[in-house]
């Protein structure tokens, strides 16, 4: 009697799933297994876009060779709207810690327009502010180092403000010593350095005599005055300017006034706390429409969540609560740097928050908030010492003497050599999903779906499971397409205009129970990812 046939086990079958791109942003909060499906635990130059999340904006030259006596640092940079409507009045500066130097234009060897008086310790690191009177049209700056200078558009010089009672000096106090300026319902404000008082001029004057408003007799975790910030707010009769007050013990004074010689005019509206000290430097705050956005130690915090009595404990109402783990480690390993700044880019339609390199050194980057969905990325390759908006458009200055330009879909375009270029190096890595159950799976093969506006794109894209959050490896640089947007010329291009979307499909090797997709690719036009296909077979709970 023949033995009955062997039976053999199915072979396993095909299932497939759709994991979209996580236009969510970065996750480090929630626990691997519960993030949403559009969190991802890594992304570098990446931002939420159109259809999914795209490749950052690049980079090029703007002006080179500009010197300082530290490292050619440029340390600030400023930017003045003047009155000509046509924009031939508007200006844009770079400062090292030697002077400032006019950068309005495109160039290899710019101007040096004013030279300090001293170029020692923190000379360089600025704050400015534009300040209209009835003489004319005025750009104010404040040097930690070197006080206080004027820009007199009329003129088109630099000069600094010195002690005296001319009609272009400051009495009451030396300015040299002022490290902060800021303009308030017509009047010129300062702090001086080391001070916890401010001091104000005449209303519509730059120079005279400076008062002075005590205010660390109200700092209850002590410290001295950081800058002054003003702050629109409904207090049941309409909309009004409040002046805002940060120490470096981390009070946050909020004063409603118009007159400060009025004492009746003059209400402390109260005290609160950022719970810590803010970073180094004082471009730790940028106003958001009527809000004021304040980096501290514990997270970004609009003030009008911290004034609704909360209290800084509550981690919800900070707006990097989603990023916290990762935020609170940038903090703590390079919080004494000076170069942290907060700025809105314009061109990303993204909030900017300037991370300073370990010892202020060329390895900065960015975290950068959409203010589309208010996802949060990690950008880097982009040597940013400090940075400003200037006719729209987001500049920034190197450590090295390079002024660059937000420019294109790619990095490296040069002044000596316009063709030249990098791509742009982008990384993410999906929130890991157990795709419905706790069963082996094993990914057979991945589809993403990317845009681009004209070349190919270069990627790489592979499979991860067990919460392997591994980086992916650099991917071999693209070549720009032909009609590449800012970077084909016009009347020689041939533009293409549509995204032309790809759909490569790619194997994928090892198992796990919970999986995520990681992409690597090299950008060299607006590159979008949209979404990733897989095919997987699935095994036992072993």
């Amino acid at each position: 009697m023949r033995p009955p046939p062997r039976r053999r086990a199915p072979a396993p079958r095909l299932e497939n799933a759709y994991i979209p791109a996580p236009v969510g942003g970065l996750n480090t909060i929630s626990p691997g297994a519960e993030m949403g499906p559009n969190d991802c635990i890594l992304a570098y130059n990446l931002i939420a876009a159109e259809y999914g999340v795209r490749s950052r904006l690049g980079s090029r030259e703007w002006c080179t060779g500009i010197t300082g006596a530290a490292d050619n640092q440029i340390r600030s940079m400023l930017s003045f709207t003047g009155s000509a409507a046509n924009g031939s009045e508007n200006k844009l500066f770079a400062v090292t810690s030697t002077g400032i130097w006019d950068v309005t234009d495109s160039d290899a060897s710019p101007t040096q327009v004013l030279a300090f008086a001293s170029s020692a310790g923190d000379a360089g690191y600025g704050i400015s502010t534009v300040m209209v009177t009835s003489a004319g049209h005025f750009l104010l700056y404040t040097d930690e180092v070197n006080g206080y200078h004027v820009y007199t558009q009329s003129s088109g010089t630099w000069a600094a403000i010195s002690l005296g009672g001319g009609g272009t000096q400051v009495s009451g106090i030396d300015p040299t010593t002022f490290a902060f300026v800021f303009t308030f319902k017509e009047r010129v404000w300062f702090v001086a350095r080391n001070s916890a008082s401010a001091w104000y001029l005449a209303a519509g004057s730059v120079y005279g005599a400076a008062t002075e408003f005590p205010m660390g007799r109200k700092f209850e975790a002590g410290g001295d005055l950081r800058g002054l910030w003003s702050w629109t707010y409904d207090g049941g009769a309409g909309l009004d300017d409040s002046m805002v007050a940060i120490s470096s013990g981390g009070d946050v004074l909020v004063w409603q006034l118009t007159d400060p010689t009025d004492a009746a005019d003059t209400l402390l509206r109260g005290v609160w706390s950022l719970g810590g000290s803010p970073p180094a430097g004082r471009r730790f705050v940028t106003k958001r429409g009527g809000d004021l956005a304040i980096v501290s130690r514990l997270g970004l915090l609009p003030i009008s969540k911290l004034v609704l009595g909360s209290g800084s404990e509550d981690r919800s109402i900070y707006a990097t609560a989603k990023i916290a783990n990762l935020f609170n480690n940038l903090m703590l390993s390079k919080s004494a740097f000076k170069t942290w700044q907060i700025l809105t880019h314009p061109e990303e339609n993204a909030l900017v928050i300037t991370i300073p390199g370990s010892g202020n050194d060329d390895n900065t980057e960015q975290l950068a908030m959409s203010l589309a969905n208010r996802s949060w990325w990690r950008w880097r390759d982009l040597k940013m010492f400090s940075a400003c908006v200037h006719e729209g458009v987001f500049f920034f200055g190197s450590k090295d003497g390079v002024v660059y330009k937000s420019f294109g879909y790619i990095d490296g375009v040069t002044l000596a050599d316009p063709n030249s270029f990098t791509s742009i190096q982008y990384k993410c890595i999906s929130a890991f999903r157990n795709l419905g159950n706790g069963r082996q799976k094993q990914i057979q093969s991945m589809r993403p779906t990317i845009l681009s506006e004209s070349a190919t794109p270069t990627f790489e894209i592979h499979a991860r499971y067990r919460f392997d959050q591994t980086e992916p490896g650099a991917v071999a640089e693209g070549v720009p397409g032909q009609g590449s947007w800012d970077v084909g010329e016009w009347d020689e291009a041939v533009w293409g205009g549509d995204y032309s979307p790809s759909q490569a499909v790619r194997g994928a090797a090892g198992m796990g129970v919970d999986v995520a997709v990681a992409l690597a690719g090299s950008a060299t036009s607006r590159t979008i990812w949209v979404g990733t296909d897989v095919a997987f077979t699935q095994g036992g709970w072993l």
